[in-house]
């Protein structure tokens, strides 16, 4: 019986799991739309946007603090576009 629960739990997990891919060019959409209205990309230029964003993980972090402040309507899939974008065309941390 347990068995049973366990596969049908497992299976219940893998049909809801959303996929998708990162798509870079709908994040360059997203933040020319969005991120501009407060700052433009002169940001990642600046030293003290370094002690924010050491690695992907805080860039993540940063993005989602920046659209919810900002009140962007995304999805988590346009966070991680925008991620995806900015982590190509500035700054270049590894997966």
């Amino acid at each position: 019986m347990k068995k049973n629960t366990f596969i049908m739990i497992f299976i219940a997990l893998i049909t809801n799991t959303v996929c998708f891919a990162v798509d870079i060019q709908e994040g360059k959409k997203a933040f020319e739309t969005d991120c501009v209205k407060c700052h433009d990309s002169s940001l990642f230029d600046k030293p003290n946007n370094q002690k924010n964003v050491k690695d992907l993980k805080s860039l993540k972090k940063q993005v989602k603090q920046c659209a919810t402040a900002s009140g962007a309507s995304w999805f988590e899939e346009d966070e991680e576009n925008v991620v995806a974008y900015l982590n190509e065309t500035f700054y270049k941390f590894k997966n």
